[in-house]
């Protein structure tokens, strides 16, 4: 062998450790930064996917996985330069359209995030998850029937996201489907018992059936599996006036607060609630609260107040 052909067979040998030390730094970074991005520390875990990109301005997975830690940090704008970064490395990325119409949704550009989610289904029409985000801006744009359609093509894809049950459900309350509403609510409950959110939905569901009795028992599950969920306490606490029980409602209001001082709905309901229990004082001092809120108040109730409290 002679001294020219053995040089260039020690360079090739050469360059293809460098490039296999590269896609293995390159992998490191990403799965360290995957790491603190479940850990919840966004900081590290941008450094780390930043790293990872800086090795390999190719790499489509560092800018997919920065896009996601930028966006828990609420940084919209940079989420969606990742993902336009990452699409236009690999344009087949399907995963990236979806996150890029998630951050677009966030954005309220619901249109841009349709267009990306139909693009996502379209270089992979057994992607759930696409169906399953689709369905979520067609059920705020108040297309039923087409909200229905793509969670019906979710759970065919995947049968088990609790998930897109539950936002079935929701799309059925909507058109006054309280039977499968019902059913769909079940179904996520069966799957897992502690998702919290079904129970929520399906008290809304048990309230709309007059049923509270079992409406109070899925706000209390909620509230057992989330106790600073302040929708099971304002959930209770409408029934609770509902039935008169001015103590429980004045109680769960008060959680309520505790949880979220600036929720003006929860001033005034319980303003109802002291009305009802004849305490007045309190009642206006909630009212004032709720209408500095920016609540609007029921001119019958406050012309009951007045006429009770005298003032």
């Amino acid at each position: 062998m002679n001294s020219l052909l053995r040089a260039l067979i020690i360079i090739g040998a050469l360059s293809l450790s460098i490039t296999s030390v590269y896609a293995q730094s390159v992998r490191e970074y990403n799965e360290q930064g995957i790491t603190y991005l479940n850990q919840g520390n966004f900081n590290a875990a941008i450094t780390e996917f930043t790293k990872a990109i800086e090795a390999d301005h190719t790499n489509a997975a560092g800018y997919v996985n920065r896009a996601l830690a930028y966006a828990k940090q609420g940084k919209i704008i940079d989420a969606i330069s990742d993902s336009t970064q990452a699409i236009e490395i690999n344009p087949k990325d399907f995963k990236a359209y979806t996150n890029r119409g998630l951050f677009f949704a966030k954005q309220g550009n619901n249109a841009a995030a349709m267009s990306d989610y139909n693009e996502a289904i379209e270089i992979n029409p057994k992607f759930a998850g696409a169906y399953k985000n689709l369905g979520r801006i067609n059920y705020l744009q108040r297309n039923f029937k087409d909200a229905i359609a793509d969670y019906n093509k979710a759970i065919e894809l995947n049968p088990q996201d609790i998930q897109v049950y539950n936002n079935r459900s929701l799309v059925y309350i909507k058109i006054g489907d309280l039977t499968d509403a019902m059913a769909d609510v079940n179904k996520a409950i069966e799957i897992n018992p502690k998702y919290a959110l079904a129970y929520l939905v399906r008290g809304v569901i048990y309230f709309k059936q007059k049923n509270y009795i079992q409406a109070i028992s899925d706000y209390t599950h909620l509230i057992a599996l989330e106790p600073n969920n302040e929708k099971g306490y304002m959930g209770r606490a409408l029934i609770y006036l509902q039935e008169n029980n001015s103590y429980g409602a004045i109680v769960d209001l008060t959680q309520v607060l505790k949880i979220k001082p600036n929720e003006g709905r929860a001033y005034f309901n319980r303003a109802v609630a002291y009305y009802q229990s004849k305490q007045y004082d309190k009642a206006w001092a909630d009212v004032y609260k709720a209408q500095g809120l920016g609540v609007k108040v029921n001119a019958d109730f406050i012309a009951a107040l007045k006429s009770a409290s005298g003032k």
